[in-house]
């Protein structure tokens, strides 16, 4: 009898190891999927308002870590992104922080866009030859803002 306890309580507590290890992988690619979104992305692109962008990386990415980003024929990225801030009508005091994205090619691409080391993020689904104009955030006073932007594929 004693040996029949022993078996069904280690039987439970495998199942209950098993279960709640799963249950974080799932979480955990969860976590990873809101972060990057649809699964591979391009390189981070950056930029900003009334700041100067992020310098450019000295060392540059593995091959092969990131898409390519979107070309038209000529070589040109496809996607452009450009800042601009704007007080709302009711209290001039709080700022609008607003992305234009534009895409010049006849594809639809999805774009992210998120404050320079935040996930604090909104996507964008373009159309072939959209330009969409989005509120990436508000802030109280301020007219400067970083931001990165990438592909989503």
């Amino acid at each position: 009898m004693n040996h029949d306890f022993t078996s069904r309580h280690f039987s439970h507590v495998s199942r209950m190891t098993c279960s709640l290890a799963l249950g974080t992988l799932v979480l955990a690619s969860a976590a990873q999927a809101q972060v990057v979104g649809y699964g591979r992305s391009s390189a981070p692109m950056y930029g900003g308002t009334g700041v100067s962008p992020m310098p450019a990386n000295p060392f540059p990415p593995m091959k092969g870590t990131y898409a390519p980003s979107h070309k038209a024929p000529d070589g040109t990225a496809c996607i452009s992104v450009h800042p601009s801030t704007r007080p709302q009508i009711i209290n001039p005091k709080i700022i609008d922080q607003i992305v234009t994205v534009n895409n010049t090619c006849g594809q639809s691409i999805n774009v992210q866009v998120c404050y320079v080391g935040s996930s604090d993020c909104i996507t964008v689904a373009l159309s072939g030859y959209q330009k969409l104009q989005r509120i990436l955030g508000i802030s109280a006073g301020s007219t400067s803002f970083r931001y990165e932007y990438r592909e989503l594929y």
